[in-house]
């Protein structure tokens, strides 16, 4: 910082100096990633129009899977060049102020940090990637360390057992906890053939399927795999 003329803050001028450089602090961090409402959105090289944009999940991801170019297991693979580590989630989706189809990226990196990469899903280019530095950053990324810990499938051969059992297209999966039992499991959602959309739970220390079932929002029923109800597990 440049060196300045000394003076002298009455109490008052001390209160709103402070608390300007706590705003002025606040806008930096909130600027490092685009969800910021002041930020501009990423443009993707593939745009949903406001018709595609479907509230209903499965109506959405039939339009997002049929407009998508890249696969997960491409996105995820440009996501970990860009930012070493482990993927822990990802998810084909658009951003609801322009309609750009995109895939985010989870990655605990290599420095033991949060990041998340936005991967253009028409193309593969990235088009943001960003540090978790909110509050409970430190926090969130020991969670995310003490579910890797548990973790001996990996998102590749959990995402290639969920499409064993539900042939289709990835469209999401994330390493998660299951409030069950506690244990640690891979949550992938499948745009199947069929065109309705499937969650497959998958254990993650085993690699097993502990439930798979047809989403909801088909009014199509469950179908479930050891003896389990066919209820969302977390």
């Amino acid at each position: 910082m440049k060196a300045t003329a000394k003076r002298t803050l009455t109490p008052r001028a001390v209160v709103l100096a402070t608390a300007a450089a706590v705003a002025l602090i606040g806008s930096a961090g909130a600027a490092t990633a685009f969800a910021n409402d002041d930020a501009p959105a990423p443009q993707s090289s593939v745009q949903l129009s406001q018709n595609e944009r479907h509230p209903d999940d499965t109506a959405k991801d039939r339009a997002q899977a049929k407009a998508d170019n890249i696969s997960q297991s491409q996105a995820t693979t440009k996501a970990l060049k860009a930012v070493p580590g482990t993927a822990t989630s990802a998810e084909l989706d658009n951003t609801d102020r322009n309609g750009s189809l995109i895939w985010e990226v989870d990655i605990l990196g290599n420095d033991h940090k949060n990041h998340n990469v936005t991967i253009n899903a028409g193309n593969g280019k990235i088009l943001n990637q960003h540090t978790d530095r909110d509050d409970d950053a430190a926090q969130d990324a020991a969670e995310t360390q003490a579910l890797l810990k548990t973790d001996k499938t990996g998102h590749d051969q959990a995402t290639a057992r969920a499409l064993k059992a539900v042939p289709g297209t990835v469209v999401s999966y994330s390493l998660d906890d299951n409030d069950r039992n506690n244990s640690t499991v891979w949550e992938i959602d499948i745009l199947g053939k069929d065109h309705k959309t499937h969650d497959v739970t998958i254990d993650a220390a085993s690699g097993k399927i502990l439930n798979q079932h047809i989403d909801h929002d088909d009014n199509s029923g469950d179908t479930d795999t050891d003896g389990d109800n066919g209820g969302d597990d977390d």
